[in-house]
């Protein structure tokens, strides 16, 4: 019950911002960033179902979206797919992509690089 409160934590809000989110200059969301965020937001309320809908179709869309692997991994955690969990931060690892936390649950990991905090996830995961 404890490592799940702390992974809560650690979870990331994919934070909407014009440069990052935006193709063209049409200023509409690409459909991954507004999926991988709705999945943060239902992710946080503890909507697990909701939250891995919309996380696995933002991955459809685009594999390499890092806030949704993160984010997806942090479900998985969560719900107990340990072994689904570590696959997700080993992949934003191997994305190794300079994005970090705009607004997370915890003030820790605000301004975090997204691949330190998938390293301290998976180093929770070793007691698994």
């Amino acid at each position: 019950m404890h490592a799940t409160r702390i992974v809560f934590c650690c979870s990331v809000l994919l934070f909407v911002i014009i440069a990052l989110g935006c193709s063209g200059s049409s200023g509409t969301v690409k459909q991954d960033v507004f999926l991988a965020d709705q999945g943060y937001q239902e992710l946080m309320k503890g909507n697990y179902e909701k939250a891995e809908a919309n996380l696995k179709v933002a991955l459809s869309i685009n594999p390499d979206n890092p806030y949704a692997l993160l984010n997806l991994g942090v479900l998985y955690q969560n719900t107990g797919r340990i072994d689904k969990a570590r696959e997700m931060y080993r992949k934003v690892l191997e994305l190794n992509p300079d994005s970090r936390a705009a607004v997370t649950s915890s003030k820790q990991y605000k301004g975090k690089k997204l691949t330190e905090i998938a390293k301290e996830n998976l180093k929770m995961l070793e007691n698994y």
